[in-house]
């Protein structure tokens, strides 16, 4: 099922950018055409659809920066402590060698009979929200969570490892 919902999701991904990127033409080209012949038309539509994909570009990289820095800079440090006291809180298995790979922590204490209910559905939530974002959110807060998730899965090893 997943392979399927996969090449599904990824056909329409590439449908859609196709069927955007004839569209886009379409439109500069109608406009074109009102003040060019036909084939002027079709150069300054080709100049100005590419024109726009450009300046997309360079908005949707401004803006993922922007985010980013704002992340880095104000935000890292107090979502990964704060993760880290709710490891605590729930009393979650030490991730050890596992923290690097933040799904296969995340499935194996989803997993485990001995992790606390609460935090069996925190894991489970919280996998389920990695991947949600990853698929459907902006690229960097899928990005961003991921980091702090991983930076507190070291943190907390560290902490598991110096309470043992």
């Amino acid at each position: 099922m997943a392979t399927r919902f996969q090449s599904s999701e990824s056909r329409s991904f590439w449908a859609g950018i196709i069927l955007w990127s004839v569209l886009d033409f379409a439109i500069v080209l109608a406009i074109a055409s009102m003040w060019n012949d036909w084939p002027a038309a079709l150069v300054v539509a080709a100049a100005a659809t590419i024109a726009i994909w450009l300046a997309q570009m360079v908005l949707a990289l401004y803006g993922f920066a922007r985010y980013m820095a704002y992340f880095w800079f104000f935000e890292r440090e107090s979502r990964t402590r704060a993760t880290v006291d709710q490891l605590v809180q729930l009393k979650m298995p030490a991730p050890n060698e596992l923290y690097n790979d933040v799904d296969e922590y995340l499935l194996s204490a989803a997993n485990d009979p001995s992790t606390s209910n609460d935090g069996r559905l925190f894991a489970g939530a919280t996998l389920g929200i990695l991947e949600a974002t990853r698929k459907f959110g902006p690229r960097g807060v899928a990005i961003s969570t991921a980091m702090v998730i991983e930076e507190s899965l070291r943190r907390y090893s560290r902490l598991k490892l110096a309470q043992e």
